[in-house]
This record gives structure tokens, sequence and C-alpha cells, in this order.
């Protein structure tokens, strides 16, 4: 058979295939092509050894949830932001609309996504709810979340005591939405722990965690104690009058935000709030905290951006360190990300892997800002994005989901994990 009839025969076999849209269930995420730019059909089902990590757009902030190998759940933020009154504050920077309108409160659409991704007999409950830091993009929508899936457990950088780096219940007391969690974690009685830096039981599977044992969760970071990457112990990188005294009074909530390792096997993913780390401009030395960070983490598949990709984070060797093979990127401002962050994560040499980068959001004026070959170096510009881990962690895939419909507008994999 000569190559134009082979072609001609494969462009049938391929319009059929996609007219019959196989059951999600029956699809191998082993066995898909690299890149498909077709609207295809809803994601595959979670199924029993899958590692799926959502990272749902809603265009209010950061929100992450996963579904860990034995059904675990596992929330890392929910964020709420008011647009309105962002933009009237910092004009002219602008914020993204929500996603996928305004018909519901973010904290809806959250639980609304996270019922149709989970499957069913792990529905009644989020295993884990984690705060990163306590900014409204970060945990805006937590409580409305709570009250429509009970959590099991919350962790966050500092309870029960909420004392670093000063008395926050008293310092926030003007903060409806810190006070509004107040409230929640009292009223509800809800279990409310500070992260425990340097554990990696702290946070474990809870249905069947003696099927996975090469499937780990690594407390990397929280306020100012960082893992030293020897056993539990962990090292005081900043003081609490390190940073007041720096800030005359006050304090920054991002350099104190969470950061985690999650291992499944040879594959790796880290996210780390909004870490800061430039160095340098008047900067005290700890306020680059991403430095030591990527000294434990060390080479991952996955990463998120620390602070949605701000010039102030995602520094050079936090991202030669982690050299990441797919980058995730949580944007709701239109000043995300820093050009100079984006130059160091298209930067390719030997050393360094191919990066495909992906983003919730992108801002009509930083598309026209930055020009064409900005936008020519993104996979995805917008949607939720998946990253779904094979069993014991060898191969991992990434689909970009329409917010409204939840189709798979593009895949793209498998990834070999290193």
């Amino acid at each position: 058979m000569n190559h134009k009839i082979l072609a001609i025969v494969t462009a049938i076999l391929l319009t059929f295939q996609l007219g019959c849209k196989p059951k999600p269930e029956n699809i191998n995420i082993d066995q898909q092509k690299t890149e498909s730019a077709e609207p295809l059909q809803k994601l595959p089902k979670w199924q029993e050894g899958y590692l799926d990590i959502h990272h749902i757009n809603t265009g209010s902030g950061n929100s992450t949830f996963f579904v860990l190998p034995d059904g675990t759940t596992m929330l890392f933020d929910a964020g709420s932001m008011d647009k309105e009154g962002f933009e009237k504050k910092y004009a002219p920077l602008k914020a993204t609309s929500p996603v996928p309108d305004d018909s519901k409160s973010t904290a809806e659409w959250i639980s609304a996504y996270i019922k149709k991704v989970t499957p069913k007999e792990h529905q009644d409950t989020i295993d884990y709810a984690l705060v990163s830091h306590f900014h409204s993009d970060h945990y805006g929508s937590l409580v409305g979340l709570g009250k429509k899936i009970p959590f099991g457990k919350i962790i966050d950088r500092n309870s029960p005591y909420l004392n670093f780096p000063f008395d926050l219940t008293t310092y926030l007391k003007n903060d409806s939405i810190f006070q509004e969690y107040l409230s929640f974690l009292a009223t509800m009685k809800m279990p409310a722990e500070a992260l425990e830096v340097g554990s990696k039981s702290q946070i474990h599977l809870l249905n069947n965690q003696n099927e996975y044992p090469n499937f780990s969760i690594r407390n990397i970071k929280s306020n100012g104690t960082i893992w030293t990457g020897v056993g539990n112990d962990t090292m005081d990188y900043f003081t609490a009058e390190d940073m007041t005294s720096f800030y005359k009074g006050g304090y920054n909530e991002n350099p104190l935000s969470l950061a985690l390792k999650l291992s499944y096997g040879s594959f790796d993913y880290f996210t780390g709030g909004d870490n800061t780390g430039l160095q340098g401009y008047g900067l005290p030395k700890w306020f680059d905290v991403e430095t030591p960070i990527a000294k434990v983490v060390e080479q991952v598949e996955v990463t998120t951006l620390n602070h949605h990709g701000n010039r102030d984070a995602t520094n050079a060797f936090f991202v030669k360190t982690l050299n990441p093979n797919v980058v995730i990127q949580q944007l709701w401002c239109s000043d995300h990300p820093g050009q100079e962050v984006y130059q160091r994560l298209i930067h390719h040499d030997e050393e360094t892997m191919e990066r495909d980068i992906f983003s919730t959001n992108m801002h009509l004026e930083t598309l026209v800002t930055y020009g064409p070959w900005f936008r020519d170096n993104y996979k995805s510009l917008q949607g939720h994005i998946v990253v779904r881990v094979a069993h014991n962690g060898t191969t991992f895939m990434v689909y970009v989901l329409d917010e409204a419909t939840l189709n798979i507008k593009k895949y793209y994999g498998p990834y070999q994990s290193n």
C-alpha cells in the first residue's frame, strides 16, 4: 500500500473513531496520542491506582483538588476574589471574571466540580483541606465549600494557636474572611492543625495505604520553618521577629505559605502557595524561601508556579533545580506572570527539560503587552488543568477541560516520569 493510500485509510479510520466516541472508562492513559487539539469526551473516570490532580479554574484564585491512588481526597486552597474591589483599589490592574460565570458562588462551582470528578464512594467528605496561607484568593471560599462538602480535617500554617508571627486573631480582627474561618472552626468543631514540617506521615492514604507504599506526601515548609532534607529534621529559616522587624510591626503572608511535595513512584509534584524567591532590592535574605525549598525538593515532573508566577517568585535557582517537564500557572491578575519569570521557564539547554506550560487563565492585556512569542510558548491559556498519573507513577497525562461543560479541550502525553 503506497503512502497516499495509507494516509487516506488512516484519515477514514480516525474519523470513524472520533465519531464513535468510545466510553471514557475504556481509554488507557498509557496509549493516548502525544497531543490532541480535537474536542473529545469527558475526562475518563478515576480508577483505583490513579493520582488525579485537578487545578480548578474559578477565575477567583487558587483551588487544587486531589484524588489520591486509594481514593483519599485532598484540597489545597479554595480561593475567592472580590474582582470589583480589587480593580478599584489597584487600577489599572485587571482581575479575571468568575468562571464559568457568576450564576453561582465560587464555593458552589468548586463543590459542583469536585462532585463530578470524585468517585461516588469517596464523595461524602474531603479528607484533608489545606490552607496554604491566609489570603482570600487562597482560602476565601473554604468555609462555603466546607458547608457543602464536610472536611475530615483542616491543615493550615498555624492552628490551633494562630500566633505566627503574632496573634492573628487580634491583628486580623477586621478581616471578615479570617473571622469567618475562626467561626467555622469553632461552630463546626472542625479539627484543625498546623502542618508538621518534615513529616511524611501527617497526610497519608486513609483507605488502602499498604497497597501503595511508593506514594507519599512530604511536608516541606510552613511559616519560617523548612525541612532540611534529612529524616524529619527542620530548620528555622527566619523567625517571627525577623519578619515583624523588617515590616515595622506588620507582616507578609506570602513567604509564610505551606509547601508540599507529592511522590508516586518516580513521579514528583510540587506546590507552594505564594512562597517568594526574589533576592536583593533591599529585601532581607530570608525573603527568598524558594532557594532552600528547592534544595530539598530537587527535580520534579510537575510544579505549580509560586505566587501565580508573580515577579517576586519562581527564581532562577528554583526553576533550574526543580527542572519540571510540566508547569501549571494558576492565574487571576493581569500582571501574572512576570516577563522575567516566563523567560526563565522557557529557557532550554542541555541540562534543562523542554517545558510544557499551562495556565488556567490569561488576560488580553498581558498578551498584548508581551507579544506573540509569549502566547506561542503556552500549551493552553484557559481551562481546568488536570494531571492524571498512571499506576505506580510511571507516566502521566495533562488534560485541559472546558469550565462550562468539563469536556476535554486538549490533552497531552503520556509523559514519562524520570
